[in-house]
């Protein structure tokens, strides 16, 4: 079975600024039958944004002044949203999986799609020149063709295509901290039993 996908596939959704972990969240609730507004989301995941972006949000969100310090925390998006689950009942959990822990993404995606589970993944944009940012991105993983090493990430970015296509290696190159001192990996999330 080399192309293993999303059932039920994805509906695309469009995020708001600096909520692209947020928003590929929303992806996966909306797939599993829930919804939570995606600025309750990002206000959970304690987003950051800069003063000139603060009217874009109903919700009072914490304002940053340095540049790069913009948008969520993945290594605590994990802890946020299992919170923000936890409160409002929904029985999913999420796990994180640091790409320096991971001894073959290959399989953990397999794995995962197999069993119906949702995968998030960062980046580092530096590796993709369709990204005019330096920071990280999340998308959701749509789909894995295992034979050719392809992955078809769901892509919340308003700019983007809704899915695109990448190797899996250069996405995994590009969780390495060496771009800008964030080590960046996977998210799993799952029915909590």
């Amino acid at each position: 079975m080399p192309l293993i996908k999303v059932k039920p596939l994805y509906k695309p959704l469009v995020q708001m600024a600096y909520c692209c972990g947020p928003c590929s969240f929303l992806w996966v609730l909306h797939r599993r039958g829930y919804w939570i507004d995606q600025e309750e989301i990002a206000w959970f995941c304690k987003l950051n944004i800069p003063q000139k972006k603060a009217k874009r949000f109903v919700r009072k969100m914490r304002i940053t002044k340095s540049t790069g310090d913009e948008g969520i925390s993945s290594a605590k998006l994990d802890i946020y949203l299992n919170r923000m689950l936890q409160k409002k009942k929904i029985p999913l959990k999420v796990e994180r999986y640091p790409i320096s822990k991971i001894e073959n993404p290959k399989e953990l995606i397999i794995e995962n799609l197999k069993a119906g589970n949702d995968i998030m993944l960062a980046f580092s944009c530096k590796q993709f020149p369709k990204f005019k940012s330096i920071i990280g991105h999340i998308c959701v993983v749509a789909e894995f063709d295992s034979n050719k090493g392809i992955i078809t990430l769901g892509d919340p970015a308003g700019s983007e295509p809704k899915f695109w296509q990448a190797d899996l290696k250069k996405i995994v190159k590009a969780m390495d901290k060496k771009y800008d001192g964030n080590e960046r990996g996977f998210w799993i999330i799952s029915p909590k039993k």
